[in-house]
């Protein structure tokens, strides 16, 4: 009998090679040989998934975008009170961590590359209005309960916790020694106290 690959399988396998080798050597490195030996599969395999190098990083940035928003769903879900959801959340965005710093330094390479690429830009565009989209939405909701003073704009408070975290995110990867990650939580914490009053 016939082995039946697995498809969304091998491009997922592919596309974390390539974050693998952006993660080592930026986004000049990956080449499809290069992210070939990386995932252990043939270039014929690679270039079957993605005729062209941009096709294999336009997916590995949605790749990218999916299982941070992911990884923010579970977080929320796990439940508690909603000013700790959304820390947690928020904190999730913040190189703390080995894996985070290497997730948030790939993710900073492929939006300095959209600069100059529309496809690359649709892909960070949509992330960024859904992770917007989400804060106001969850700050409207704790407005209803009580938790947020009623006079507070969700679409602005929404703009300044990702404007917050996304520079936090950035500074820290650029200078971990003049913003470290206990600095850069009591940051948050300083914006989340100020928000909920």
């Amino acid at each position: 009998m016939p082995r039946v690959a697995d498809h969304a399988q091998r491009r997922r396998q592919v596309v974390e090679a390539t974050m693998r080798v952006i993660a080592a050597r930026g986004m000049e490195g990956p080449t499809v040989a290069e992210v070939a030996a990386e995932a252990g599969v043939s270039v014929g395999l690679v270039q079957r998934y993605f005729p062209t190098k941009d096709e294999m990083l336009l997916l590995t940035f949605e790749f990218l975008g999916a299982r941070l928003v992911e990884r923010l769903k579970n977080v929320w879900e796990a439940g508690g009170p909603v000013k700790d959801r959304l820390r947690r959340c928020l904190l999730e965005l913040l190189p703390l961590d080995d894996e985070r710093t290497a997730e948030i330094r790939i993710y900073q390479v492929f939006c300095g590359r959209a600069v100059n690429n529309p496809a690359l830009r649709r892909v960070q565009v949509a992330v960024y209005s859904t992770a917007r989209a989400d804060l106001a939405a969850t700050i409207a909701q704790a407005q209803a309960q009580g938790d947020i003073p009623g006079d507070r704009d969700p679409d602005e408070e929404a703009a300044s916790l990702w404007a917050l975290v996304d520079g936090l995110a950035l500074h820290s990867c650029a200078d971990p020694a003049g913003l470290p990650p206990a600095r850069a939580e009591r940051l948050v914490d300083r914006q989340l106290d100020r928000l909920f009053g």
